[in-house]
């Protein structure tokens, strides 16, 4: 027997204040006798020899004492070295998509559980076993447990997504947890990635399953619709793109539909490793895409891709501003885009009236006071505004710099080209990000800049659109920027959204309370309260409701590293030793029974206190 915290011995002193305690209690009682005379022939210390004489309640209060301090000092049994039994196993299990690759008859996914199955019936019944999932992030599925029937359903109810996943990073995961074990853990992964393909430091401490050979797919990587912002459904189009992932050529037919009309229907052949676009057009209405390869391949995740046309949604833009050639571009161009309808309004004239129904308001050389709460664009301020402090005026500079991550600015070629005639010198508030930097020989200030305000997008242009000329064929990236920027100031509350699996999707702006999502297998969830983020691990078509408000989530699955399916060879399982944990961790004691001592505490104190009753009656 041994003690894994000894240090609880120094409340054995506690024996010797029990022992006070008692004796203290036998001084102060008095007794009285008729007669000294017979005490007179009995020794002195014969008598003290006999006065400490303990009785049941002193025995019962010391062997409780005892129970609590070798409680303290939890006593245990140490397993004899090479017992069999008692061991730790952490199970890794990858479920991303290649995971789902037909193999002859079954998955690989298939073939990984029943490997895992297999690894689990040969442990000994006492040993402790932890399954983690890989995809699409590293997730517990059931702790350190002994109860292998509960692993064995925790298997059976896991399933592959049409997610990517990251072996290397469960196994970095699981490492984390095996160093905060007491005990040492082997760590067994089920995957179709090679032992080779692992880091050096994890590969050498797991063993891995590898299933898995077939190259044979091809998929959709890409489905992008192009459609501006001010575009109907006749002007938008599609483009797909397929990719033969085997080392030998592909054939198959694409189909194009628009929900369940057919649109496009194309047989094509595709090398080795190669891939091929298809640019389809002429779509008959808003609504739905759908892109599917009729193909014979090993992986079918990747055979279907989703898109979405918008319905048209006419965007009402005021312009206040005195006559001015801005203002006939402006016109000219909202009478050669169908989706944009545009007042002019004179400064003198701007009442609350003219912006009611305003999706933006574009203010050029003119700042209202006070602002209106409205998305607005305010192009080349004056000079005295109560908005954006002008500290100065610069005459023929240059753009110098740009944020190509807004936006406004993203795909848009670099805008240094061309000379600006004039421009505002001013500061950019706190709330906005700068657009376009120029600078003089003694400053840099900004050229544009863009954020919110009061929950209104708001932007502000320094330079005069007016002397550049917005139609100007000459000045095409400043229109390109004009329109992105009118874009962002309009964005437009989709009820359809397109995303790719795996990636969090806000649900804002949905009524309070419960949120309900349907996924594309026809289960329906409801999300914890106050939750308002959805992680779509299936491709398909996700219905999310609440409160009689719905939403509609189109998830794509594409991961070219995922449907690169092949693999060069099957290696064979080399088994290790079970990790230690880190230095400095505790080791913990087999067949600890101090619990038992805590029991046997409370037991004796109710038989203490049941003969302390019928002592004192």
């Amino acid at each position: 027997m041994a003690f894994v915290e000894p240090v609880a011995f120094i409340f054995a002193g506690l024996y010797g204040v029990l022992v006070l305690f008692y004796l203290w209690e036998r001084w102060r009682r008095r007794v009285a006798v008729p007669s000294l005379l017979l005490w007179e022939a009995v020794r002195e210390d014969t008598i003290r020899a006999r006065r400490f004489r303990p009785d049941l309640l002193f025995i019962l209060q010391l062997l409780l004492l005892a129970c609590l301090i070798l409680g303290l000092a939890r006593p245990y049994l140490p397993r004899p070295a090479g017992a069999p039994g008692g061991g730790r196993h952490i199970f890794v299990l990858d479920t991303s998509a290649s995971m789902q690759t037909q193999e002859a008859r079954s998955s690989r996914f298939d073939q990984a559980r029943d490997q895992a199955r297999t690894q689990l019936k040969r442990l000994p019944t006492d040993d402790e076993v932890m399954l983690v999932t890989g995809a699409p992030a590293p997730a517990v599925q059931v702790g350190f447990t002994r109860d292998h029937a509960a692993v064995e359903k925790a298997l059976d109810q896991a399933a592959p997504t049409d997610t990517g996943g990251d072996i290397a990073l469960a196994l970095a995961f699981v490492d984390t947890l095996r160093q905060r074990s007491d005990l040492p853990a082997e760590v067994e992964v089920f995957t179709d990635t090679s032992r080779s393909q692992l880091p050096e430091p994890l590969r050498d401490q797991v063993t891995v399953f590898e299933v898995g050979e077939s190259d044979d797919n091809i998929g959709i990587e890409a489905l992008q619709i192009f459609q501006g912002r001010f575009q109907d459904f006749r002007r938008a189009r599609a483009y797909v793109l397929v990719q033969n992932f085997a080392h030998r050529e592909g054939h198959g037919f694409l189909t194009v539909r628009l929900e369940d009309r057919v649109v496009s229907r194309s047989g094509f052949t595709v090398a080795p490793r190669e891939s091929k676009g298809f640019l389809i057009h002429n779509f008959p209405g808003p609504g739905r895409v759908v892109a599917q390869l009729e193909v014979t391949d090993a992986l079918a995740a990747d055979n279907v891709a989703y898109g979405y046309i918008r319905p048209a949604a006419p965007t009402h833009v005021v312009v206040v501003s005195s006559p001015s050639p801005l203002v006939d571009d402006l016109r000219e161009l909202a009478a050669a885009t169908p989706g944009l309808e545009l007042t002019a309004v004179a400064p003198e004239e701007l009442n609350a009236a003219a912006l009611a129904h305003a999706d933006v308001a574009i203010f050029h050389r003119f700042v209202p006071n006070p602002v209106p709460s409205v998305n607005a664009l305010y192009v080349y301020p004056p000079g005295e505004n109560g908005l954006f402090p002008v500290t100065g005026d610069a005459q023929n500079i240059e753009v110098l710099d740009w944020n190509d991550r807004h936006p406004a600015l993203q795909s848009l070629q670099p805008l240094a080209a061309l000379p600006l005639q004039r421009a505002r010198m001013m500061t950019a508030p706190p709330w906005s990000q700068i657009l376009l930097w120029s600078r003089t020989a003694e400053r840099e200030f900004p050229l544009a800049f863009a954020g919110e305000r009061d929950g209104h997008r708001v932007a502000c242009i320094a330079f005069d659109l007016e002397a550049e000329r917005l139609l100007s064929s000459d000045d095409l990236n400043f229109f390109l920027f004009f329109m992105n920027l009118l874009d962002w100031l309009t964005p437009q509350a989709d009820a359809v959204h397109v995303t790719r699996t795996g990636e969090v999707q806000s649900l804002e702006g949905l009524p309070a309370g419960l949120l309900q999502a349907r996924d594309p297998r026809g289960i329906t969830t409801t999300l914890p309260a106050g939750e308002r983020t959805l992680q779509p691990l299936f491709a398909g078509e996700y219905r999310i409701a609440v409160d009689g408000t719905s939403r509609t989530l189109l998830a794509n699955f594409f991961d070219p590293t995922e449907s690169d399916i092949g693999r060069a060879s099957r290696e064979v399982p080399v088994f290790h030793e079970p990790a230690r944990p880190a230095q400095g961790a505790a080791e913990a004691p087999h067949n600890e029974y101090g619990v038992w001592l805590y029991y046997a505490a409370a037991a004796l104190f109710l038989v203490e206190w049941t003969a302390a009753r019928r002592v004192a009656t």
